[in-house]
């Protein structure tokens, strides 16, 4: 039995309750139908079956599930609303439509994807799904970029995973202008090559335009080319949000009022992109820092939390976020 098995045990997480759960819940989501053998990539995936699971379990305990539009009217009310949860899904993957969608109409329930438009435009490189591939198919990567060589063992596993996190944060450090010729010195193969997994996963347009249609979803931005906005000059930080948001109304007829930041971690979200994004004409703008909505999140609703989701959260995970422990352990670590 471990300290968290304890805690909900003894029931102690309550007493987080009042500080620590807040008024909702925003969660993030990014692909649907569980691939067992991805070793790295693994926890951008849920199983329909959890995703399920999930919906029920604030469903059976009275909370409310909400869209982006109405999450924002609650935490802008004034008066004491209840409380309630938001599903959200980033990047714009095909399986949203039809894996994610079916089960969001089993229920009735509303639920949101934050586009890329670079995906159903064919002009993002699935990169982190490439460098699985590469580390786990070879004894060695071995790469010469902007004038360095490169090379990493990969014959075990601790080689592999020291490998990949490595070259993804080399990757995830690249400027604008550097990234596709980095990725093509990386994987060896020309543009038409690196976009081959994106032609297979991305939402289309037309995928895109049915889920806008549907009236239990929202589509928001989450910019053109999915860069660590920290990363690129001032200029080139409102052209990414504000262009995307301009491409979703023309392709969808519809108006974008929410955006989530790529990676939105705090080294690629600070002070500059928050500013930059509440002059953008949208509603709220969600980092993923890992909490529940709290009353200091209010303050500034271009600085949303959202809550990370990893297959096999059981209903004491659930307990223990939700009501606010979790978070508080968060907290600490950071």
């Amino acid at each position: 039995m471990n300290k968290a098995d304890l805690v909900y045990i003894s029931r102690l997480y309550k007493l987080f309750k009042p500080f620590y759960s807040g008024m909702g819940h925003v969660l993030m989501f990014h692909r649907v139908g569980k691939n067992d053998d991805q070793v790295f990539t693994g926890d951008l995936q849920v199983s329909p079956e959890f995703l399920e699971i999930t919906l029920e379990y604030f469903i059976s305990r009275k909370i409310d599930v909400v869209s982006l539009d109405e999450c924002h009217r609650r935490i802008s009310s004034k008066t004491r609303a209840k409380r309630f949860v938001t599903f959200t899904f980033d990047d714009g993957y095909a399986d949203n439509l039809t894996h994610a969608l079916p089960v969001f109409e089993k229920y009735n329930a509303p639920f949101a994807v934050f586009l890329t438009t670079g995906f159903p435009d064919h002009k993002i490189v699935l990169w982190w799904y490439l460098l699985e591939n590469l580390v786990m198919n070879v004894d060695k990567v071995e790469f010469v970029d902007g004038g360095r060589s490169f090379l990493y063992g990969t014959a075990t596993e601790d080689e592999k995973k020291d490998a990949f996190w490595k070259i993804r944060r080399y990757i995830m450090q690249s400027k604008q202008e550097e990234l596709l010729p980095r990725l093509k010195n990386i994987f060896s193969t020309d543009q038409k090559g690196l976009l081959g997994l994106t032609r297979e996963m991305a939402l289309s347009w037309k995928q895109v335009r049915e889920l806008s249609n549907h009236p239990l979803v929202t589509i928001g931005s989450h910019t053109v080319n999915h860069m660590a906005l920290s990363q690129l000059p001032e200029e080139k930080v409102y052209t990414e949000i504000e262009d995307a948001i301009e491409i979703i109304q023309e392709k969808t007829g519809k108006p974008v009022a929410h955006l989530a930041y790529p990676y939105g971690i705090a080294s690629t979200v600070g002070p500059r992109e928050i500013k930059i994004a509440s002059q953008c004409h949208v509603k709220t703008a969600f980092t993923t820092e890992s909490s529940n909505l709290l009353k200091r999140h209010t303050k500034n609703l271009f600085a949303l939390p959202r809550i990370e989701m990893t297959e096999g959260w059981d209903d004491q995970y659930f307990d223990l976020y939700v009501n606010g422990f979790t978070p508080f352990v968060h907290k600490l670590i950071r």
